[in-house]
């Protein structure tokens, strides 16, 4: 199996969309995962806070996914089990 994580987080299909908003950052897709996590999560334009993180869900849209979850940050943020 190829690993497409560093294809996937050096894509800039949407470049052109990210220039035209208020704060005109570059894409920064977040690829936060291992092969074999049995939980995956797929998210689109993360806030401006994640993509200066670099850290999925690192906003209160996170503390509000991971409280409706029922999971704590740790077992939220292990890559081998989430993947996002």
């Amino acid at each position: 199996m190829t690993d497409i994580r560093p294809e996937l987080s050096q894509c800039t299909l949407c470049a052109d969309r990210f220039a035209a908003t208020a704060t005109g950052h570059r894409p920064n897709p977040v690829v936060w995962f291992q092969p074999g996590a049995r939980l995956l999560i797929a998210s689109q334009a993360p806030g401006l806070k994640v993509h200066e993180a670099n850290t999925p869900f690192w906003d209160a849209s996170g503390k509000r996914l991971r409280d409706w979850l029922g999971v704590d940050e740790t077992t939220f943020y292990d890559r081998n089990r989430v993947a996002i």
